[in-house]
């Protein structure tokens, strides 16, 4: 079991889910065995019954009394609706970012070292599972800091939800997420947008990015 920050026991198991999506281990429409998931982790049901519920809250996870607690499935209208609202927030996020002047030079300094870590994590990975985990965790960081950097809780929080129900869809083919050069270099480019503090070229730079994302699912329809 991978060690946690987190100190609950609901927390650690929904942090062991997320870890499972993040690594493409679980996909849309996998279901979640709560029986299986107390002994993998070795604790009661009790908890692991909380962070389904914590999960499902988030939108990552859907139950029905038929099916039980299984890995959110999308259709294409939802997944755009989803990029909808996310983009949308994320917008909201950056134009908090560049008008209050919310980035230091520590910031942008943090950014890039997770955009060096990206460029360089292919040379990381033995495998395809590997190769998803990384680029998928490093993805989530350079964006969950902005989200942070924002002071901005309430979306940021939906942010996240959003990033892993998209995650899900995304997983089920890796071609969608991109290589590691191709997500560093669009996270460069948004990240020197913003240290020229110029709102219409980060929103430029930005929603070429999950357009690139938007095109490569749908290309695969």
């Amino acid at each position: 079991m991978p060690a946690y920050e987190k100190k609950s026991l609901s927390d650690i198991v929904v942090a062991y889910v997320k870890s499972k999506i993040l690594s493409g281990a679980l996909k849309s429409g996998d279901k979640l065995i709560e029986a299986d998931i107390s002994s993998e982790l070795n604790t009661s049901r009790a908890p692991v019954r909380e962070a389904m519920r914590i999960l499902n809250e988030q939108g990552i996870i859907s139950f029905s009394p038929r099916r039980g607690n299984q890995v959110l499935e999308l259709s294409p209208k939802e997944v755009l609706e989803v990029f909808e609202v996310r983009i949308s927030l994320e917008i909201q996020i950056l134009h908090v970012l560049v008008t209050q002047d919310k980035l230091q030079e520590n910031d942008y300094q943090e950014l890039y070292n997770l955009t060096r870590e990206m460029k360089n994590g292919e040379g990381r990975c033995s495998n395809d599972e590997e190769r998803v985990s990384l680029l998928n965790t490093l993805d989530l960081s350079f964006h969950r800091y902005l989200w942070n950097a924002s002071e901005s809780s309430r979306r940021a929080q939906i942010l996240e939800g959003l990033f892993y129900q998209l995650l899900i869809v995304m997983n089920q083919d890796i071609v969608t997420l991109g290589t590691f050069e191709e997500k560093a270099q669009e996270h460069l480019r948004i990240l020197n947008a913003l240290k020229t503090k110029q709102s219409p070229l980060v929103l430029d730079e930005f929603m070429r990015h999950m357009h690139n994302y938007v095109d490569a699912m749908f290309t695969k329809q």
